[in-house]
């Protein structure tokens, strides 16, 4: 049955087949799906008018290559070390919807879960991802400090990775969250070598002065 087109109906075709994480450079359309590639330049005059009035960006489109098992990984890693919530919900709506389809393939991994234990990845820590919120990473925050968890970024990051990455999501940065918790950045910085040294430095005074004593 021949297929009515409209610019609209063109646009949410192309919308459809971009989170289905099909790919929309010109070659291959021009092999699997001819009558949208020929609607599309008879109502917009070229196929990157087509994708762009779709709101996507052409450049991304025309550049697209096959996804193997390899470079889902990579692009994942790539994500991961950007502080990206890869929860599977966020990735398939929001981040990457092509990387989402494509890593469930069972061609490739079959599964968000096998993709992302695939990358080097925690599926359970990061699918908590989307369980935080602003109060939950203030809590945790507060409850580290109160238990005498060293809050600097370096050490937080090996104690739960899961919560410096969403207060970085959520609050733009680990200082920012440490602000909004009510604590002084520069202190947590600055606190544990002042200490150590403070320490040092009362022993040796404490020396000649007891000695003095005696």
């Amino acid at each position: 049955m021949h297929r009515k087109w409209s610019k609209e109906a063109i646009g949410l075709e192309i919308v459809s087949m971009y989170e289905s994480g099909e790919n929309l450079n010109y070659s291959n359309m021009a092999t699997n799906n001819l009558p949208l590639l020929r609607a599309a330049t008879r109502y917009f005059g070229t196929w990157e008018a087509a994708v762009t009035f779709a709101g996507l960006d052409y450049n991304t489109i025309r550049r697209y290559k096959s996804w193997t098992r390899e470079r889902i990984i990579a692009r994942i890693q790539e994500l991961h070390e950007q502080g990206a919530d890869l929860s599977w919900r966020n990735v398939c709506l929001n981040i990457d919807p092509q990387l989402a389809a494509a890593a469930t393939k069972k061609s490739h991994f079959g599964s968000w879960r096998e993709a992302l234990e695939s990358a080097g990845l925690d599926y359970d820590a990061i699918r908590r991802y989307r369980e935080w919120d602003d109060d939950r990473v203030l809590t945790m925050v507060k409850e580290f400090h109160a238990n005498g968890v060293e809050l600097n970024a370096k050490n937080v990051e090996s104690e739960d990775i899961t919560l410096i990455t969403a207060a970085r999501r959520r609050f733009d940065s680990w200082h920012e969250a440490l602000t909004a918790a009510g604590l002084d950045y520069r202190d947590i910085v600055q606190r544990a070598p002042f200490k150590r040294g403070l320490g040092r430095g009362q022993n040796l005074r404490q020396g000649p002065r007891d000695k003095s004593i005696a």
